[in-house]
């Protein structure tokens, strides 16, 4: 069969991008002063973000998902109950938040721009410690290991016991808490502020020693310096290895894969990480561990992965092993397709001629089938049947794949096609999830306070399920997640099978 990103270089479109990097919103005009007039507000944005949906996604007619039209109606109702409530700015969040939780889909979904105008300039705010998700329980790590709160945990706040209470806070902050992994990262944000703290981040919490006694105390936000800035970075989003290939340890080689949305630079990286990967292939099916490391990724294009799968497995081995589906529908819609004919244009200006002509096919194709009336167009280009028998690979090296909590999108599809392989095993924290819907775009909603995330297409027939998560092999539910930790548990899992 014709994998993704093999299709993609036949004629079929790939790039997944997630909200941030979909579209920069545009400046917000002044927002409103009143309670009326949020609430105005609030209601008028909810009402437009259900009909952009229903003018643009491709759920409104999936076969696969009959149920979306009233998942979608119950969005907008859910929405519109909280807008008629709302009083301020925090409402208006929450309003919006409500109906993309309906939806739970970070493909689709509307959100305050408020969350995407944060500036280098602008202080951020810590109660000196950050907090971290292991486990079910909500770890405080402290720079300062004398810190009476140092090795502590975290059961209260404000009031709530520490689930309820990040259930409750982290809906503004689009947390998916059905997807195991959005609980490995997104609770850290309740504890870390760009500028002043927000109205739903705690203020007094109450910490259980190692030993079971309680301290109840409020949190003294305050700015946090350089030092602090690099301390919550390195805890929480522990450092990924860059584009590349790297050997920390004799015969360990590191494959640096933490952005699938790659830059100028970062896709010159990729272009040398392939010369080096064909190079060095010998070496790599000699080693004693490769490791695939995604912390970091949240997502992007496929063909990254997919070409790394192909060079260390053989391509034969790789689209030998790769589930068909039936094709791709993509909605017909005036909105997505002139989305379609904007990125001709970025893949003409990075010098990507045959994703230009293969975009430029798709957005024909979609113009004739909305002339025929027909909501959806199918790119059957993707369809084909698995060899009954795949094709042998001569790399057997045990592969180590290090998965973060918001892996999502095509990082999820780079574990697919990792995990083809019997010498694969994940390591690290649950993954996120995503539905069949993708090729996202953004744009503002009318008001200038909020921005809604559309995908243009679905995937029709994929093996990995809605919702689904990896889940590690091997978990890492110890506190540090540096490069050095996972290598020393990577070599006691090396020695325990040489026993």
């Amino acid at each position: 069969m014709l994998s993704r990103v093999v299709a993609a270089s036949l004629g079929l479109a790939l790039l997944f991008g997630l909200p941030a990097a979909a579209q920069t919103p545009t400046p917000s005009p002044s927002p409103p002063s009143s309670p009326e007039e949020w609430r105005a507000v609030a209601v008028a944005d909810v009402n437009e973000a259900y009909q952009v949906f229903v003018d643009n996604h491709p759920g409104m007619y999936d076969a696969a998902n009959p149920s979306f039209p009233a998942t979608l109606a119950e969005a907008r109702d859910r929405g519109l109950a909280a807008a008629g409530q709302v009083q301020d700015r925090t409402g208006y969040e929450r309003s919006l938040a409500i109906f993309s939780s309906v939806l739970s889909d970070g493909h689709a979904l509307v959100y305050a721009t408020r969350s995407q105008t944060a500036t280098q300039e602008q202080t951020r705010h810590w109660p000196g410690f950050a907090a971290l998700w292991r486990q079910d329980q909500l770890f405080v790590v402290t720079p300062d290991p004398d810190s009476p709160l140092a090795n502590t945990t975290i059961v209260a706040c404000d009031g709530l016991e520490t689930q309820a209470f990040l259930s409750d806070r982290l809906r503004v902050r689009n947390f998916r808490g059905n997807e195991a992994g959005q609980w490995w990262v997104v609770p850290s944000r309740l504890f870390w502020a760009i500028g002043e703290p927000a109205a739903d981040q705690p203020r007094r919490c109450t910490f259980r020693t190692a030993e079971g006694q309680d301290i109840e105390r409020d949190l003294e936000w305050r700015p946090a310096s350089p030092e602090d800035r690099s301390f919550y970075s390195g805890r929480v989003f522990a450092p990924a290895e860059p584009i590349g290939l790297h050997e920390p340890r004799p015969g360990v080689f590191v494959i640096g894969l933490g952005d699938f949305q790659p830059d100028e630079a970062g896709r010159a990286a990729y272009a040398r990480l392939y010369e080096e990967l064909n190079t060095r292939r010998d070496e790599l099916r000699a080693a004693r561990a490769v490791v695939l490391d995604l912390r970091g990724n949240q997502g992007g294009s496929s063909q990254w992965s997919y070409q790394v799968a192909s060079i260390l497995w053989g391509f034969p081995a790789l689209a030998s092993r790769i589930p068909p589906i039936v094709g791709i529908d993509w909605r017909t819609s005036e909105g997505n397709i002139a989305y379609i004919r904007d990125q001709v244009s970025v893949w003409r200006e990075r010098g990507q001629n045959e994703l230009a002509a293969d975009w430029t096919n798709v957005a024909t194709q979609m113009e004739a089938a909305a002339a025929r009336g027909e909501p959806l167009w199918r790119d059957a280009a993707v369809g084909g049947n698995t060899p009954a028998t795949p094709v042998a690979t001569d790399f057997e090296r045990p592969v180590y794949v290090i998965n973060w909590g918001q892996c999502a999108s095509a990082c999820l599809d780079a574990n697919d096609y990792f995990g083809l392989f019997d010498n694969t095993l994940r390591i690290g924290s649950p993954t996120s999830a995503d539905s069949t819907y993708m090729e996202v775009r953004a744009a503002p909603l009318t008001s200038g306070q909020g921005i809604v995330v559309i995908p243009n297409k679905t995937w029709v027939g994929r093996q990995r399920g809605w919702g689904e998560v990896y889940t590690p092999d091997i978990p890492m539910n110890g506190l540090d997640w540096s490069t050095s930790a996972f290598l020393d548990r990577i070599e006691q899992d090396l020695a325990d099978r040489a026993r």
